[in-house]
């Protein structure tokens, strides 16, 4: 894959636990241009006791990363301001929510939260995504895309793909970062890979392979 080539620095810090309520700073080179591998795993035990039915959630009229419930939201914030932390911080929301049916069944919804992007005003930031299927026993998987104001999802092997143009106005080059949040309100969530990879520049590879 070519966007594989573009690889220039991997770490791997997976095999944390993040607690509900709890955002947790990765520490990285850059973070402007990177592509994130990431899996997640809910607590059973807290999936277990989780028996109340929640079915209204949906990603354009949640409220994104701050919007509570008892399995979700969690994931990533990319072009996060690594300088200052709380809601005015600039960052991006890449998570998915969790939600028990009327049914007794679980349903998992993929969101990128794009509301907290960015300080700029005349701008639209929305909160998109859909319902993604994910099958017993498996993990809450997401590839993550971010290059400056671009970011791409592909949650669960690309069952479902989401893209967000965003503007930061502050969490731009060194002071750009990248987070893991757990915003669940009884949820742990245990990060079973997370693989970030920095990523170079397609034209700087193509200006070094004509030297």
């Amino acid at each position: 894959e070519e966007v594989e080539t573009l690889r220039t620095n991997s770490t791997n810090l997976g095999g944390v636990t993040v607690d509900h309520g709890s955002v947790f700073p990765l520490n990285l080179h850059r973070a402007t241009q990177l592509d994130i591998e990431a899996s997640f795993r809910l607590d059973p035990l807290d999936v277990a006791a989780a028996k109340e039915a929640d079915v209204g959630y949906n990603c354009s009229t949640s409220g994104g990363t701050t919007g509570r419930g008892t399995l979700g939201p969690f994931g990533l914030l990319v072009l996060a301001d690594a300088r200052r932390h709380g809601g005015d911080m600039e960052r991006t929301g890449v998570y998915f929510y969790v939600a028990r049916g009327l049914d007794g069944g679980l349903r998992t919804h993929f969101c990128h939260d794009e509301t907290r992007s960015s300080h700029a005003n005349d701008i639209v930031k929305r909160v998109v995504g859909n319902i993604v299927p994910v099958l017993d026993g498996e993990e809450f998987s997401v590839r993550v895309l971010v290059d400056h104001s671009i970011v791409e999802s592909f949650a669960m092997g690309g069952r479902l793909t989401a893209t967000s143009r965003v503007y930061p106005t502050e969490a731009i080059y060194a002071n750009a970062g990248v987070y893991l949040f757990n915003n669940a309100t009884s949820a742990r969530v245990n990060v079973t890979r997370l693989v970030v990879h920095e990523m170079d520049s397609s034209y700087n590879q193509a200006y070094m392979a004509s030297l």
